[in-house]
């Protein structure tokens, strides 16, 4: 499935009444195309009943060249005081001040196949009702703090509503585009803004807490082979080397987003626990 060509980034829909202002974000990494599908095919067609809706193309030239940034990860850059002068540092700070306007933000995103293809949210506490409506069966919370400057993040530290959904694999976009749009439509069915009815999700969440990143600080430290996102570790289960140094699992923790091709200052891998 090919990406149309993007003549608006951040094109606004108003409804016949008042009603709350929400944003949707699909391309934050521009690799991650399911939400990119999604935007493309509803934008001709969506109709709310009531409020205010911004949806943005977040990182067009990231999405024109099909990369996952340009200068910078995105999704590092939504923080207040923000005086960076690359690409996504500017971007970040036009979305911001989108952002300031809304009560709430859905932000697609996708992830690199490691065997496991479910989707998943994440979003900080006060989100966790809001997110649990989606078809999914996990919800990560606490990242604000393990990785910081991230557009959920935003939402958060100014007492709003911010979710991250990761729909799927990278590889599966145009499979996804589907479950993207069904995605879209149960987050503004939440907060009542359309006509058209889709099942919101009943079923109950696993919780998880994310704890810390790893980061890879040396070209030797490597990752033991095999972990998929996230697998349960067992209390001294060797996770990542680096010459004589071993990283171990202590009691009750998981791995996310183990990142086997990460290069010299990117996460390798971050360190969760089941709380439910």
């Amino acid at each position: 499935m090919k990406i149309a060509p993007i003549t608006e980034e951040i094109i606004t829909i108003a409804g016949s009444e008042p009603g709350p202002t929400v944003a949707i974000f699909a391309g934050v990494h521009g690799n991650e195309r399911a939400g990119i599908y999604a935007l493309q095919e509803l934008i001709p067609k969506l109709k709310l009943t009531k409020g205010t809706l911004h949806l943005a193309f977040a990182n067009p030239p990231a999405i024109e060249a099909n990369v996952r940034f340009i200068n910078k990860n995105l999704n590092r850059r939504f923080f207040a005081g923000n005086d960076g002068d690359s690409y996504e540092d500017t971007r970040a700070r036009e979305l911001m001040a989108v952002l300031d306007q809304c009560d709430a933000l859905l932000d697609l995103h996708m992830f690199y196949s490691d065997g496991n293809t479910e989707p998943f949210a994440i979003c900080e506490e006060p989100s966790i009702d809001v997110a649990s409506v989606f078809d999914l069966p996990l919800i990560a919370t606490n990242f604000t703090n393990v990785e910081k400057g991230g557009s959920d993040g935003y939402m958060f530290l100014n007492g709003k509503v911010g979710i991250c959904v990761e729909c799927g694999p990278i590889s599966q976009s145009s499979e996804l585009k589907d479950y993207a749009v069904k995605t879209i439509y149960q987050f503004l069915q939440y907060y009542d803004m359309i006509e058209s009815k889709v099942p919101l999700s009943d079923k109950p969440k696993k919780i998880l807490k994310a704890l810390y990143a790893a980061k890879k600080n040396t070209e030797t430290i490597t990752l033991e082979p095999g972990f998929k996102n996230f697998d349960n570790l067992t209390e001294g289960q060797l996770i990542a080397v680096d010459g004589p140094k071993q990283y171990l699992a202590k009691k009750n923790e998981c791995i996310l987003f183990p990142h086997y091709s990460a290069r010299v200052g990117e996460e390798l891998y971050i360190i969760g626990l089941h709380e439910s």
